[in-house]
């Protein structure tokens, strides 16, 4: 079995200077990192419990995954798929959706944080996206969207959270937090390859602590990430499933930009409790 040593399992990057690592580590070592830590190489004992590694992380959580299972039949079992959420928490709806499309499609890949890549186990399951701007971002994305579009090609399914961000409020007093606009790089990748799409929606968000450091700190939002793992342990986590959107069904003048909005609205607005006719904005980053 392969170990992920513990100085890796952290969303210190290797290239960050040595302050923000010492920084993000420290932080972690006290919100949360070592019990997940914990939890990770319990599941690396015996990983055969269980069928897949995403179903060893929901157990393991202790994670009540609340969603209607009748719409997953709706989901058709061949042809390109999309999936599109918003992301409200980070790494917890990243295991959740992974979890939810594993019983669906076995032919899936996610659209993640390369840091995210390091654990082995997940290795087969993402691709590398890289939301920042400059030279090796772009090369990255390039990459990823070349291998995204032969998935699709294929007939298989590809995972993203088009926002590239947790989910954040705004202004540090909102109380709501929502994902920025959805990048066009979703958008250019459904009008290249002509997926169905379906939209799933995370009900919830990460707690104010973490709000009001996004506002504060990039770093300490990245420092309280496991934190916010940590604290939904032993939670019930309600998903809603939406319907299958055929490419036809898509107004095909819409712009990248008008697309990747339209597809945000239908996710917040899957919702039973949505009433407001527009959906607002998070604040940005583009560290995800």
């Amino acid at each position: 079995m392969e170990y992920l040593d513990t100085k890796y399992f952290s969303y210190a990057d290797p290239d960050d200077p040595i302050h923000r690592k010492a920084l993000i580590r420290s932080i972690e070592y006290v919100s949360g990192q070592p019990y997940l830590y914990n939890i990770y190489k319990e599941y690396q004992k015996n990983p055969d419990r269980w069928e897949s590694f995403w179903d060893g992380c929901v157990d393991l959580l202790e994670l009540n995954v609340k969603f209607d299972e009748e719409k997953i039949k709706n989901v058709p079992k061949e042809g390109p798929l999309m999936i599109v959420a918003n992301h409200p928490f980070g790494v917890l709806d990243g295991l959740i959706i992974c979890w939810l499309t594993s019983k669906i499609r076995s032919d899936f890949k996610v659209l993640t944080h390369s840091l995210l890549l390091r654990a082995h186990e997940t290795k087969d399951y993402l691709l590398p996206i890289d939301f920042s701007e400059g030279k090796n971002a772009m090369k990255t994305n390039l990459e990823t969207r070349k291998t995204a579009r032969n998935i699709l090609d294929n007939g298989g399914t590809i995972v993203i959270f088009p926002g590239g961000t947790v989910s954040t409020t705004k202004k540090i007093y909102n109380k709501t937090a929502f994902d920025p606009e959805w990048r066009n790089f979703t958008s250019r990748l459904i009008k290249r390859s002509k997926p169905t799409i379906l939209p799933l929606h995370f009900t919830g968000q990460n707690s104010f602590l973490f709000q009001a450091a996004s506002h504060l700190s990039e770093t300490l939002r990245s420092s309280l990430l496991f934190h916010e793992v940590k604290r939904r342990i032993n939670t019930e986590v309600p998903v809603i499933i939406g319907d299958p959107i055929e490419y036809k069904q898509i107004d095909e003048n819409l712009s990248n930009t008008e697309l990747s909005k339209y597809l945000r609205d239908i996710t917040y607005k899957i919702n039973p409790m949505w009433i407001s006719k527009e959906v607002p904005l998070g604040k940005d980053f583009k560290e995800f």
